[in-house]
């Protein structure tokens, strides 16, 4: 049997260590946290991270700072995030890429600790406004009838874009060629007649929507977009086309739970925040955007997962 004395010495020890920790989680953050991220500086990964960091850095005392490493299809800026101290100071970015590059074989997506989705945008098919196709039954229908022979402009090959056309052909059997773009070249070739479509989300299509130079089709949610009534959803029409592109916080696998805990507790309040409010209303982020705590995150990562391994197998990309 214990004695009495080294039983109140381990209870002693215990409520230390218990002390200690509930003070380090109190002043944590103490200096900078980083967001490494595979984009160039002043893209939507970029503007997202610090959308987010001014007012976290009011809330938290400390600054938040985007580290863009790019290039190598995101690899580089995988190995530096594996590569840093677990220490609470180190975040990463991440997006539908990552779960591509998960369901590829390059990235694990065991090594992240998810903490945050707090982007969600919802993709849509938008044809020039002198376009014949008006609406998306006619689309479909001669996509049915001519396999291949509609073109639809897409922002980089094999990527999130690619992966989404590729369930629209899969759940509507109405096959279309996706023909891969830089964003402005997208735009350009769509408005010039070299493609009949392109897949993008509302919004960065909103000015060409709203200035009536491009009309939407139909677009990949759940829900109508209420400035978009008379738009349908492709899941209304028995399609279960709903992906989006999302945007959020990784914390290392092996993360401090007492960091991710305040980590989350701080982004929430940031995102909450009337500044981050108006940069999403700005961006059209609003009508989707809802913030996800690590748990609800991690559900969702693992059914993106699967949708992703099912379109990319499919796809021909996965064996």
């Amino acid at each position: 049997m214990l004695s009495l004395k080294f039983t109140t010495a381990v209870a002693v020890t215990a409520g230390a260590l218990f002390a200690a920790t509930t003070t380090l989680a109190q002043d944590y953050p103490e200096r900078t946290v980083e967001v490494i991220h595979a984009y160039g500086p002043g893209g939507g990964t970029d503007r997202f991270v610090r959308a987010v960091a001014q007012p976290f850095e009011e809330i938290a005392g400390q600054s938040m700072v985007p580290i863009a490493i790019q290039g190598g299809g995101g690899m580089p800026a995988y190995a530096n995030f594996l590569q840093r101290r677990t220490d609470g100071y180190t975040m990463k970015a991440i997006s539908p890429d990552q779960i591509i590059a998960h369901v590829l074989g390059r990235q694990d997506m065991a090594e992240f600790q998810p903490l945050a989705r707090v982007q969600y945008d919802q993709g849509m098919i938008v044809v020039p406004a002198d376009s014949p196709f008006q609406t998306i039954e006619e689309f479909i229908a001669h996509a049915r009838e001519n396999p291949g022979d509609l073109t639809v402009g897409i922002t980089g090959a094999a990527g999130f874009d690619d992966t989404a056309m590729g369930l629209w052909n899969i759940e509507t059997g109405a096959e279309v060629t996706t023909v891969p773009f830089g964003s402005s070249e997208m735009v350009s070739n769509t408005l010039g007649g070299q493609v009949d479509a392109m897949h993008e989300e509302y919004g960065p299509a909103r000015g060409l929507i709203e200035s009536g130079d491009m009309r939407p089709l139909v677009v990949f949610s759940d829900e109508r977009l209420p400035v978009l009534p008379d738009v349908p959803t492709a899941k209304e029409l028995g399609y279960d086309v709903t992906l989006g592109r999302w945007r959020a916080f990784a914390m290392p696998a092996d993360a401090d739970p007492a960091h991710v805990e305040k980590m989350f507790d701080l982004v929430s309040q940031a995102v909450a925040s009337d500044a981050y409010q108006e940069v999403q209303e700005q961006a059209a982020l609003q009508y989707r955007s809802v913030l996800l705590g690590p748990d609800e995150f991690a559900t969702f990562i693992e059914q993106e997962i699967a949708t992703y391994t099912e379109v990319l197998t499919a796809l021909g990309l996965v064996e």
